[in-house]
């Protein structure tokens, strides 16, 4: 056992550990009012495919990633293009 391990603060007692487990425990008795949730709908944009000419060596790249990450091509090609262009715009309509 460690002898320089510290504690931040003193273990919860007994008694309060039981009340936090019937409290948690009460709350899937509790009806909850549809009206309080909100239910908004993710907000689609409009698509369009975008064409790009790219080596073959970048092309094995996004099929690797795709096979490690299970990721579509898309969504890799967006997560890796949108803040390069993002940044390249802002530096654009400052100068």
């Amino acid at each position: 056992m460690n002898s320089k391990t510290k504690f931040s603060k003193p273990p919860t007692p007994n008694e309060e550990k039981e009340k936090k487990l019937e409290a948690f425990i009460n709350l899937s008795d509790e009806k909850i009012d549809k009206s309080q949730i909100e239910t908004a709908k993710p907000k689609k944009e409009k698509v369009k495919p975008v064409y790009l000419r790219a080596p073959e060596s970048l092309w094995g790249d996004i099929h690797e990633i795709m096979a490690i990450t299970g990721l579509s091509m898309n969504a890799i090609c967006l997560d890796l293009l949108r803040p390069q262009i993002k940044r390249k715009l802002k530096e654009l309509r400052e100068y």
